[in-house]
């Protein structure tokens, strides 16, 4: 099972490519904080972690003020993704003295052989995302699948930001776009990120499907076999089910006003 260590390493270095990636991306990492901004009006990607544990209330109080020194050249909302599992009990009280609220909770999960499939794969084209039209489809799914407006995600609507070192899918069902998967080239794993489908095509195991070829795909590509990942509560039991072993656990926060 993967640590806590090796799950916020793999976290904060899966940022660091996606950020670095975008024309504004910058990257400040010291005293451990890691912020990876892409001054971008899409909140993921301008997100700050913690790279060490947080000894108690003074130190998690620390972590969130560096934090807004950090950011305070990004004009756009952020998030933070503090590791619970290297934070005290009282963690949440400072967040929300600080002006915190949780968005969201995310669990570390990795397997070195995904499990066979548990049903037969459904009906869907799946293609590899080769232009900026397929990068759009992917993301409205992702805004879609977040309920968030689709041109907050225009920075990855390119072809800049999906190299030839990375593959981003998306499965068509009669012509539309309905779900996606991608694999990123993460401390030599497989990281599978974006990971979506349109909310009124949940059930139907689109998802697993174009994940699936989405590792298979980056499994060759990359000359590896393990896959990581960072799972949304929603996503859990699917990669359980797939084989996925959970380990670290964290809350994604982000100024009470924006929730």
């Amino acid at each position: 099972m993967t640590d806590a260590s090796e799950s916020v390493r793999l976290l904060i270095n899966a940022w660091k490519l996606m950020v670095g990636r975008l024309p504004d991306g910058r990257i400040h990492h010291a005293d451990g904080v890691a912020s990876c901004l892409g001054h971008v009006p899409l909140p993921f990607f301008n997100f700050s972690m913690n790279d060490r544990p947080l000894t108690d209330a003074a130190d998690v109080r620390r972590f969130f003020e560096k934090i807004d020194r950090a950011t305070a050249s990004c004009t756009h909302p952020s998030m933070i993704a503090l590791c619970e599992d290297w934070a005290p009990a009282d963690w949440g009280q400072v967040a929300s003295d600080h002006g915190l609220a949780t968005m969201m909770r995310l669990t570390g999960m990795e397997t070195d052989q995904v499990l066979p499939p548990r049903r037969p794969a459904p009906g869907l084209e799946i293609r590899r995302v080769a232009d900026d039209a397929g990068a759009r489809d992917l993301t409205v799914i992702n805004a879609h699948a977040y309920g968030m407006p689709p041109e907050l995600f225009e920075c990855i609507c390119n072809m800049r930001f999906w190299r030839d070192d990375s593959v981003a899918l998306v499965g068509y069902v009669d012509g539309q776009p309905v779900t996606s998967a991608a694999a990123l080239p993460v401390d030599e794993t497989v990281y599978i990120a974006l990971v979506a489908t349109m909310p009124d095509s949940h059930g139907k195991g689109y998802a697993e499907a174009v994940m699936r070829q989405a590792i298979q795909a980056g499994q060759q590509a990359m000359g590896v076999t393990r896959t990581t990942l960072h799972a949304t509560d929603v996503g859990l039991p699917v990669y359980r089910a797939m084989g996925y072993v959970p380990s670290a656990r964290y809350a994604v926060l982000a100024r009470a006003e924006a929730h």
